[in-house]
């Protein structure tokens, strides 16, 4: 019922009451008032307290003094109103998901009915729109990687690089780049591709890698790799302070890649689910997954597609529920999914899965009122009131392999549908717009038969299978290819696993854009050649050709090396690092060769000593100077 409030000036109530008791004189001067009436006005003299008194009438009380109105409507004088009424209305608040005691009873209060789910393909067509933006201008592998790992964060680094080094030692004088940090990263794609006992050997003169020994010499590496830093240690707040962020020395680049990695559209369906940074050194934030193919390390949760690209990441610091302001509590891995889908667009039928980890019926409600499809297996105990069968009856043998049970129930204006499925093990899943049916044949193989046999499959368990691999298909790309270079220090293993993270996203993002590409010719490189082609020009860009020292070497193979008439063919650079302007130098070579410059013909002595090719340079054709502009 709406909310009543009197409102008025004392005379004005005083009149009133005058007028309810019959006794109102012309002139508002009562006479011959009893001792009893002066008692009863002196003790509504207080307009506050007579507003308190009036509120707290009851609704019998009102309904009677509205039959009082209507009789003594003839004997009030028409001039005199009523004092004004404020009529409130009740405003419609949208169901939300109860914290505390109340969830636990709306939570009591379930009932499931033995019902099916029924939805088409129109309830939850995709109206998203896949605009790639910036990303759509990109051309090179080079390009997109920069686009993750930008040169703001590259200009951090080198930042604190610096401070942190005259922290250590104040008469240090080292000083690093950007150029030379990327110089150092491209030399970790190198090793995450090409494998050595030791990183030492890298730089051995018999069995080494010539593009990392010569763009970085050992000394120098190890020790960037001593002082390389992320976050001013300055700033880090007490242990006991309650804005301590573990994470603190590695912050500034979660944030960066968090941040860039979300400009990539997102794609209608995605999966959360957990990932480890493998390690085995001691620290407080290690975790063992025994259910993972690397059980120790850093735990990380991940919002990935289905295709595997990282679109949002999350380093576990241990159990903290922390709550996003204005959200309900949705307990501890709740809370986990709604900091992670806080950048999923609303309303456009985003579907999200996840394990029985994650997956509640408070979440399911959470997600749906903000048009967020959810599915994903779930554990029983989370499903109170539930008439699902008893497992260890449906697991007996007198039940088929394939049957399945769908339960429906409505929470908080949100219809869910659970359905247990028997397999080899009892698989129960939860979901707000699938059900069991259509159901479809499946091949699995029978022991005791000794043959494949076809058995039931509800669609729910179908497009859980087809969509929920996107983290774990993330790890199958790290796997191929990783650093795994040693560190004594904790945040330095979790900068080698999130430079993978971010190379992954990059090639991801790469095919994707170049397969939309008019004149696709359908062929796209492999993940390691991406990652050499990125590393080899993080090793090239915007440096310089150093001089040797020394006397030149002379040895019997490079005298016969130099005899062979006919050399290896020149190999066209990268484009990132043709168009970088720097170092570039035309050289004289005592054989001609032909111009590499398109639609030139002629033959040449001088070759760029950067990007070694055959290029004109002479009165006629500036080829030199078109190839390294164009």
């Amino acid at each position: 019922m709406a909310n009543r409030r009197w409102t008025g000036s004392d005379d004005q109530i005083s009149l009133y009451l005058a007028a309810l008791d019959g006794n109102e004189s012309e002139d508002g001067a009562e006479e011959d008032e009893s001792e009893e009436n002066d008692e009863e006005a002196q003790a509504y003299r207080d307009r506050a307290q007579l507003v308190r008194v009036l509120e707290s009438e009851s609704e019998e009380a009102k309904v009677d003094h509205a039959l009082e109105d209507e009789s003594l409507g003839a004997n009030v004088d028409p001039s005199e109103e009523d004092p004004p009424i404020i009529e409130e209305p009740e405003i419609e608040q949208e169901p939300a998901v109860r914290n505390g005691q109340t969830r636990r009873q709306m939570m009591r209060r379930l009932l499931w009915k033995k019902q099916g789910m029924r939805s088409s393909e129109d309830d939850i067509a995709f109206l998203g729109n896949l605009d790639y933006g910036e990303l759509g201008s990109l051309d090179t592998m080079y390009g997109f990687f920069s686009f993750f790992l930008s040169d703001d964060i590259l200009e951090k680094i080198v930042q604190e690089t610096n401070l942190y080094a005259i922290q250590k030692d104040p008469n240090s004088t080292f000083s690093t780049s950007i150029t030379e940090v990327r110089n150092y990263i491209g030399i970790l794609y190198f090793m995450s591709v090409i494998k050595c006992p030791n990183v030492r050997m890298y730089w051995s003169p018999k069995y080494g890698f010539a593009q990392i020994y010569n763009c970085m010499t050992l000394n120098r590496f190890e020790l960037l790799k001593s002082l390389l830093h992320f976050n001013n240690n300055a700033s880090l707040l007490p242990s006991d302070h309650p804005r301590h962020d573990k994470l603190h020395k590695i912050r500034p680049v979660i944030d960066h890649l968090n941040k860039r990695f979300a400009l990539f559209p997102i794609e209608q369906r995605l999966s959360i689910d957990e990932q480890m940074c493998a390690t085995k050194m001691s620290h407080y934030l290690k975790q063992y997954l025994p259910n993972k193919p690397h059980k120790w390390g850093f735990k990380l949760f991940l919002l990935c597609s289905i295709s595997g690209y990282a679109h949002r990441f999350e380093v576990y610091v241990g159990e903290n529920n922390i709550q996003e302001p204005n959200e309900p509590d949705l307990g501890v891995t709740g809370n986990v999914v709604a900091r992670l889908v806080k950048m999923v667009p609303r309303n456009i039928n985003h579907i999200i899965y996840f394990d029985n980890y994650y997956t509640s019926i408070p979440l399911a409600c959470y997600l749906y009122k903000q048009k967020i499809f959810c599915l994903g297996t779930v554990r029983t105990n989370r499903l109170p009131n539930n008439k699902l069968p008893n497992p260890k009856s449906f697991m007996k043998k007198s039940v088929p392999r394939g049957s399945f049970e769908e339960q429906m129930t409505t929470c908080d204006g949100t219809d869910i549908s659970v359905t247990m499925w028997k397999d080899n093990k009892i698989v129960t899943l939860l979901s707000t717009y699938v059900g069991a049916e259509p159901v479809q044949k499946i091949n699995r193989f029978d022991k005791s038969k000794k043959e494949k046999i076809q058995i039931d499959c509800p669609k729910i368990v179908k497009d859980y299978n087809s969509h929920m691999g996107g983290v774990d298909l993330l790890d199958s790309y790290i796997g191929r290819y990783n650093i795994s270079i040693k560190n004594r220090k904790w945040y330095m293993r979790l900068f080698h696993h999130l430079l993978d993270i971010a190379m992954i996203n990059s090639w991801l993002a790469y095919k994707k854009l170049m397969s939309q590409k008019p004149g696709f010719s359908g062929k796209l490189c492999n993940l390691g050649t991406f990652r050499l082609e990125v590393a080899e020009t993080l090793c090239l860009l915007g440096k310089k050709n150093e001089v040797k020292r020394g006397r030149p070497s002379s040895t019997l193979e490079q005298e016969i090396q130099a005899k062979r008439k006919k050399g290896v063919p020149q190999v066209a650079p990268i484009k990132d690092v043709r168009l970088d302007q720097v170092a570039h130098w035309p050289v004289f070579c005592d054989k001609s060769n032909r111009c590499k410059m398109p639609k030139c013909t002629g033959f040449t002595q001088t070759i760029c000593e950067k990007c070694n090719v055959s290029l004109c340079y002479n009165k006629r054709n500036n080829c030199f100077r078109e190839y390294h502009n164009k």
